[in-house]
């Protein structure tokens, strides 16, 4: 039987079960797993809307260390009203260990899950071949790739991967690969998952990484969903691929800044806070407020929150603002403060002359800091410059 056309649902990163913890509040991380319950129905609803030939799990379906008994029954369950295959490949938070639901448990017929044991499947009647290479352990070392069945071009070939595509982590293992090896073995579609923002741009112009379809943390910005790839060959049997991002979480982390140069009150400095909310999406949006810029003003962050909470109870805002010190005048002072300001502003002015921006910003910083130290004796934890805050963006694994 031959096939000119198939078309299915790439996911990756689910993350059921997940802990949601940092914020000491238990109605948050039963809330934010309740998202992730929902955006994982929402796919299985999406896979029967859009008729696909089967489904895609690229790794980390659920967290080994919490999913209970009920919740892989719960995901047996959506899988086996489907009637289309569901192909799972074990990532490095549900590997395919000794203990794994994996292997204990009785999973629907439809269901396939990848591993060094039966790492492919064919289905003849979609004239598809699927290889994955998934994790039988938390860390692994680089594939041996020469194991890897060679795909036949009379078919829709499919290499699954759940690792790190030209990325160098030679401390911390996860299947890491470069865009020259997967290449090299020919396939039509190379499906990632791992990292938890969506990516297309690799090297490799037909692997494809979806991200994790419900954000996990302040790390995962932006839109989240799965892809829905169509794979078609022409009478030459030349094949074309298109990949379709469609939206599907429930909340979006959002970091947003607020300046708070030369504020003179809490007053004001709750006003300009309202304005900045005024663009999000109460039910949608989980933000996180950094206030910058330089003032006198020692901000009352509980009680800058309050009069928000309502519409965003999981509001955070992170004072990074400065206090205002006149460095020239200080740099003409004969004492140690002197001396140091001095030696620092010497220094920011070589940064700005050779264009040396995150030097310069470590240096405005430490300026700060050691000026606070030497007049108060002690260091507020808000000053840190943004240098101990976590990244805005980034790839959660």
């Amino acid at each position: 039987m031959t096939r000119d056309r198939i078309r299915f649902l790439h996911c990756a990163d689910i993350h059921l079960d997940a802990p949601f913890g940092g914020r000491g509040h238990k109605d948050y991380s039963e809330m934010r797993r309740n998202d992730v319950w929902a955006t994982f129905e929402s796919i299985i609803r999406l896979a029967e809307k859009e008729r696909s030939d089967f489904i895609l799990v690229c790794g980390d379906l659920y967290e080994h260390d919490y999913a209970s008994k009920a919740t892989i029954q719960r995901v047996a369950s959506l899988f086996e009203r489907l009637t289309i295959p569901v192909v799972v490949l074990p990532g490095n938070h549900d590997p395919y260990a000794a203990n794994s639901w994996y292997k204990t448990w009785n999973w629907p017929d439809n269901v396939v899950i990848l591993n060094h044991e039966k790492p492919s499947v064919r289905f003849d009647s979609l004239c598809a071949f699927i290889h994955g290479v998934g994790f039988s352990a938390f860390r692994q070392d680089a594939p041996d790739l020469s194991m890897v069945s060679r795909p036949g071009g009379d078919r829709f070939n499919i290499f699954m991967l759940h690792g790190t595509l030209d990325m160098n982590f030679s401390n911390s293992p996860f299947n890491p690969v470069s865009s020259e090896e997967l290449a090299g073995l020919g396939y039509d579609y190379y499906a990632l998952g791992h990292f938890h923002n969506r990516k297309t741009d690799f090297q490799l112009k037909n692997a494809a990484n979806p991200g994790s379809p419900e954000p996990l943390g302040f790390d995962e910005t932006g839109d989240h969903g799965v892809f829905l790839v169509t794979l078609e060959k022409d009478e030459s049997g030349r094949k074309a691929l298109d990949i379709r991002e469609v939206n599907l979480a429930q909340k979006r982390y959002v970091w947003l800044d607020l300046d708070m140069e030369n504020a003179t009150s809490q007053e004001e400095a709750s006003a300009r806070l309202g304005e900045l909310l005024k663009s999000l999406d109460p039910g949608r949006d989980l933000p996180r407020v950094v206030l910058f810029g330089r003032t006198s003003l020692a901000v009352e962050c509980e009680a800058l929150k309050k009069p928000w909470l309502d519409d965003f109870p999981w509001l955070q805002i992170l004072d990074e603002t400065r206090d205002c010190y006149d460095y020239e005048a200080i740099s003409r002072e004969e004492n140690l403060k002197g001396a140091f300001t001095r030696e620092m502003l010497q220094r920011l002015e070589e940064c700005g002359e050779s264009g040396d921006d995150e030097q310069a910003m470590i240096l405005s910083a430490a300026l700060d800091l050691g000026i606070e130290a030497l007049e108060k004796g002690r260091i507020d934890a808000r000053i840190d410059g943004g240098l101990f805050r976590g990244p805005r963006t980034g790839e959660g694994c």
